[in-house]
Formats: C-alpha cells, sequence, structure tokens
C-alpha cells in the first residue's frame, strides 16, 4: 500500500484499534509509525543486549548479534518494507533523516563497536582494528542485507549469514 496512502481509517481497520483511539494518542500518522519503528527496534536491541552479555567468544557474539538482525529483517519483511516506503516519502518531501534513521538504529552500532573493543581488548580480534571503522563496515553490510531482502533477491538466509562469519572472521585472530 505505501506510506503515502496509508490513513488513520487503514491503521485503524488493520490494527482494530478505534480510529478516535489511535487520535487520542497520536496527532500523525508520522508518530504512529515511529512508535512502531521504535517497538521493533527496542525488541531487537534487548535481545542484542542480552548477546552480548554471554559467556561466549567475542567473534561468537559478533555473529550472534547480526544474526538477530538478519533474522529480523527476513521474518518481519512487510513491515520493514514499510518502514523504507516511510523513510523514502519522508526524504522525497526534503525531510533530513539521518537523526531518525540513528535513533532506531544506533543502538546496534554501539553493541558492535563495544563487541569490536573488547574483542580487541582480550586478544581475540586484531589489534590493528578500528572498531568504529568494523562495526560500520558490518552495519553497512547489514543495511546490504536488509536492502537485498526488501528487493527480493536475497532469499537464502544461510548464504548472507556466511558473509558475516567471513568479515568477523576476518578480524579475529
Amino acid at each position: 500500500m505505501g506510506y503515502s496512502k496509508v490513513s488513520f481509517l487503514t491503521i485503524s481497520e488493520a490494527t482494530g484499534i478505534a480510529r478516535t483511539a489511535l487520535y487520542r494518542y497520536f496527532k500523525t500518522k508520522r508518530e504512529i509509525f515511529d512508535e512502531a519503528i521504535l517497538e521493533v527496534t527496542s525488541e531487537i536491541a534487548k535481545e542484542l543486549a542480552t548477546v552480548s552479555r554471554k559467556n561466549l567468544s567475542v567473534p561468537r557474539r559478533m555473529e550472534q548479534s547480526c544474526f538477530i538482525v538478519m533474522e529480523a529483517i527476513h521474518l518481519k519483511k512487510e513491515f520493514f518494507l514499510a518502514i523504507f516506503d516511510f523513510v523514502f516519502s519522508m526524504v522525497r518531501t526534503g525531510e533530513d533523516m539521518r537523526s531518525r534513521i540513528e535513533v532506531f538504529t544506533g543502538g546496534f552500532r554501539v553493541v558492535l563497536r563495544n563487541l569490536i573493543t573488547e574483542g580487541i581488548a582480550k586478544g581475540e580480534l586484531k589489534e590493528t582494528v578500528d572498531p568504529e571503522i568494523a562495526a560500520e563496515a558490518l552495519f553497512a553490510l547489514m543495511e546490504s542485507f536488509a536492502l537485498r531482502v526488501l528487493l527480493g533477491v536475497e532469499n537464502d538466509v544461510h548464504a548472507a549469514r556466511g558473509r558475516f562469519k567471513t568479515m568477523i572472521s576476518a578480524l579475529a585472530k
């Protein structure tokens, strides 16, 4: 359907929540989308926090963190398609979405950066690795995966997992 064609009525019908109740909590459909995105990304962030505390090697925790995000994108493809449509519709109106995207995705970058920093300190990752650059590279690979899934050209999650494992292995000692 696309963000531009969604109305309070269609949201009301899809959720079973009365339109008047939606208006009570949200002034615009954009607020509804922001809240829905925050809800999903918060769930993912909780899972990432749990993995980051596990008693596993840093490379293994990095893999598991990436796999959690991949699984969410794969399982909630329609939701992420709606997010992409939302973001692109805002960009088309001239809105700078960088800070909003950072709010929703920054937690994943932080988890990766912290794990990489820990891995270097523990001697599990190469000391020449720059945590910021490595975290951004892994995040860029995740963005690529997301776009490929949403475009329908990434159907083999196992192959994608292999790419992440290879990249993480390149950082390890």
